[in-house]
């Protein structure tokens, strides 16, 4: 049984899973405290230790005074001002340098001892290989408000949230494989199998504007519900008549598609939950699934209202991953069944 001959294995990708969401939570409180640009290099090894000295911490500092975001956004902020938000910059690089040694040196380990092969072998290089992508992206992301700009690219910021929630998902779904019977992610185009999918997609646009809205701070405008200001579709919405630019990069208009995406994917999500409650596939999951999507719903909109207040930020994007998860269960349990091999 596969439970039983990989309990190791799973018990390292759950702890990964684990790690991943953390990442999560402490990515939400450096990009809320406008903490990721403090450090302006990337140093693999020499990078994991922090200023050692007054001597280092005045040298780190004069290096954040050089980027766009000091002297646009803090010019008058001081070393003790600076080492607050060197902490979580530190703290967000230096768990993702964990991260790759958890999930390095088990992987070394049951490799050596054959306690991973075939698919499992395969799912697991593109588990690591995944991982290192994120991190590159990470300093993808960074580099991009060091010269020109205040901030990073909202662009980018997504493409690396994106690229985390994705290696997630393939570390749980080697999760349910291993706990549950094998299955492929496609599914007959009936029932639940599709729906699920179809959902999927929805939230993975809505996690892209998501993304979207943290970068550009979209979230502190409009601070109303559920209309913005009075109005379902502020003009300025439609500023500067290019559909991308509007809804894309522009704040009111990246808002505007967030707040109602969110009534989207609630609605669906509930349509489907309620449909299929009595599927033998989805057992409990259904009412899981209902339950988390009011309870992001709800995040969403106090957010929105607290313009944008650290817990109820950091609580909102976790939220998300663990939707994500939630879904990808029901998903995994309309799969179609594999051969076991390896």
């Amino acid at each position: 049984m596969e439970r039983s001959r990989h309990g190791a294995v799973v018990f390292w990708l759950i702890t990964g899973c684990v790690m991943i969401a953390c990442m999560v939570v402490i990515g939400g409180i450096t990009r809320l405290t406008g903490s990721g640009l403090s450090i302006t290099e990337w140093d693999p090894i020499l990078g994991a230790l922090p200023p050692m000295n007054a001597a280092e911490w005045e040298e780190a500092f004069a290096k954040y005074k050089r980027i766009p975001e000091y002297t646009l956004v803090n010019p008058d902020m001081d070393l003790a001002g600076f080492k607050d938000i060197f902490f979580w910059e530190y703290l967000h690089r230096n768990w993702g340098r964990l991260m790759g040694l958890v999930f390095l040196i088990p992987f070394v380990v049951f490799l050596r001892t054959k306690r991973i092969s075939g698919w499992l072998l395969r799912r697991c290089w593109a588990i690591l290989l995944g991982g290192a992508l994120v991190a590159a992206l990470g300093w993808f992301m960074v580099a991009s408000g060091l010269s020109d700009r205040p901030d990073v690219s909202h662009v980018r910021l997504a493409i690396h949230l994106c690229a985390a929630f994705v290696v997630f998902s393939l570390v749980l779904w080697t999760v349910f494989d291993l706990l549950e019977e094998r299955r492929a992610f496609g599914a007959t185009l009936t029932g639940p199998g599709l729906w699920s999918r179809l959902l999927l997609v929805l939230l993975a646009v809505q996690v892209v504007w998501g993304a979207f809205t943290a970068g550009l701070d979209a979230g502190k405008i409009y601070n109303s519900w559920p209309l913005m200001n009075g109005q379902f579709l502020p003009e300025n919405v439609r500023a500067f008549g290019d559909l991308w630019t509007d809804l894309a990069d522009h704040r009111d208009g990246v808002q505007f598609i967030h707040r109602n995406l969110a009534w989207l994917v609630a609605g669906a999500t509930l349509v489907f939950a309620l449909r299929y409650r009595r599927e033998a596939a989805l057992e409990y999951r259904w009412s899981w699934l209902a339950a988390m999507v009011i309870v992001q719903f709800i995040l969403g909109v106090y957010t929105v209202l607290g313009q944008v207040p650290l817990g109820l930020g950091v609580a909102h994007q976790l939220g998300a991953l663990v939707l994500l998860g939630l879904l990808l269960s029901v998903i995994h349990r309309t799969g179609r069944l594999l051969p076991n091999e390896g």
